[in-house]
């Protein structure tokens, strides 16, 4: 949650850790970094979340080239489709 002028920094958004801090336990939030890697990270510190999950992509070149050719045969297919629906709707059916 962000701290601005409306929503204050406040001793209740510490409760989660008061309650860790007593046994140094670790939650989705909050984390022990040993010395040797804060040394190992050339001693940054950035707080960077081990547990959280990476969002990232992780299909090869060749796994996306095989989905865009994938989609590419839906969409021809559809418009196949969509051409055989317009050309029967515009020849007239004779009565």
């Amino acid at each position: 949650m962000k701290v601005t002028k409306k929503q204050p920094l406040t001793l209740d958004r510490f409760d989660d850790l008061f309650a860790l801090l007593a046994s140094r336990a670790d939650s989705p939030r909050s984390w022990t970094v040993t010395r040797a890697q804060v040394e190992a990270r050339g001693y940054d510190l950035k707080a960077v979340n081990p547990t959280a999950k990476v969002a990232g992509d992780t299909r090869t070149p060749i796994e996306l080239l095989d989905e865009i050719e994938a989609r590419g045969r839906e969409v021809d297919a559809a418009v196949t489709r969509l051409r055989t629906l317009l050309v029967a709707d515009a020849d007239p059916a004779p009565r």
